[in-house]
This record gives C-alpha cells, structure tokens and sequence, in this order.
C-alpha cells in the first residue's frame, strides 16, 4: 500500500493526500474562518461578501470560491463573486448578462462563418453550397 503525499499549495508543508488537498493545519484554518463566516451571516443576513470578508478576516479569494460553489444558504443573497470574464460582481453562474451575451453573439457568428456537411454532401458556408 503506497502512501501518496504532497505539498500543501496554501503553507508548502508535507501531507498525506485527501480529497481538500491541503494538510490538516491549512484544513483547520479554513474550517475556523468558515464558522466565522456562517456566524456572522447568521447574525447579518444582508451583508455583500467584501463586508463579510473584512468583518471576519476571511481572505476573499477564499470567500468567493465558497460562494461560487455554493457553500452558503441562497437565503444569504447579497453574497457575489466575479464574473470570470469582465469582474463585475454576479450571483450564480460563472458570466455575468453581458459576457454571457457577447459570447452568445461571437459564436452565432463564428456558426455561421464555419462549414457545415449537408444531407447531400456538400459543404454550406454562409448559406452557399460547395462541392467536394
């Protein structure tokens, strides 16, 4: 039986591998601030996620991936993290509207402009047919 071990990403010290991929110390300080974070939203319902990160200490990178994953009650709404594309705050999902509909666009036009195999096997690019 081989005993898989690696350096914890957060505090670089040495660790038998788990699903966190963290060793026990960095795991204990997460667990600490996201009792934190579930005691003060318990008390503070309507607080955005920069408030929440200043008010417990928690590192907001740390704050957004809970939030993105879902690691809060949807009762929490005001917790965001950014969008992935522009930054701009967003709620669910990983683009906000207007990313999202900008890519929508660039693939709507990048269809069209690619060639597509007919029923007859031809090639339609941008609605005329080729044979090959």
């Amino acid at each position: 039986m081989d005993i898989h071990t690696a350096n914890c990403p957060k505090c670089g010290s040495v660790f038998r591998q788990n699903l966190r991929n963290l060793c026990n110390t960095c795991i204990q300080e997460e667990n600490l601030f996201y009792d934190r974070c579930s005691n003060y939203l318990w008390k503070h319902p309507a607080t955005h996620t920069r408030q929440l990160s200043e008010a417990t200490g928690t590192p907001m990178d740390l704050l957004t991936d809970w939030v993105r994953a879902g690691k809060f009650p949807t009762t929490y709404s005001q917790l965001d993290y950014p969008c992935e594309s522009c930054h701009s705050p967003i709620y669910a999902g990983r683009l906000c509207h207007s990313c999202l509909g900008t890519f929508r666009m660039a693939a709507l036009e990048i269809q069209t402009r690619v060639p597509r195999r007919t029923a007859t096997g031809l090639f339609s690019i941008a609605g005329r047919a080729k044979g090959y």
